[in-house]
């Protein structure tokens, strides 16, 4: 288990077992406080809280992404040539989320590049926020699988 993993013992509403939703609210609320950080002591804190629930937001994304695929679209969108989950561009803003996030926690970095790490780091969150509460399109199928986990 990872440093990172070891943080999530420490929140104690991530033992609820929040839903998506949630939790990209909560990253998005950690994102928000990021941007008035002016300091790496001020970050590393809400860094390690904010790794705890990108981290628990990609198992949970992962596990959604074993049910649930697209498996056809309207005529005027190009057929996948691969099967394509439905949430796997919100899985990838994830770890990306969680990359720049990592690069915030552990690294000596320009004073300087702070705001725009912190600035794309709240960019993603809300990419990953608004793709998990828009209205799916109604143009795709969505296959739900039939096995158990």
């Amino acid at each position: 288990m990872n440093t990172e993993n070891n943080f999530a013992q420490l929140y104690s509403e991530l033992s609820l077992e929040p839903d998506l939703t949630t939790l990209a609210e909560r990253c998005n609320l950690l994102t928000e406080i990021l941007l008035d950080c002016h300091s790496l002591p001020q970050t590393q804190p809400v860094c390690r809280c904010l790794g705890a629930y990108l981290d628990r937001m990609k198992c949970e994304l992962t596990e959604s992404m074993s049910d649930f695929h697209v498996v056809e679209f309207e005529e005027e969108q190009p057929v996948p040539q691969r099967k394509e989950w439905l949430l796997e561009e919100t899985e990838t803003k994830c770890d990306y989320s969680r990359a720049i996030n990592h690069v915030l926690l552990i690294s000596h970095f320009d004073r300087d590049m702070l705001p725009h790490l912190t600035g794309l780091l709240h960019d993603i969150t809300h990419a990953v926020a608004e793709d998990l509460t828009r209205p799916l399109c109604p143009q795709v199928a969505i296959h739900v699988s039939s096995q158990q986990h």
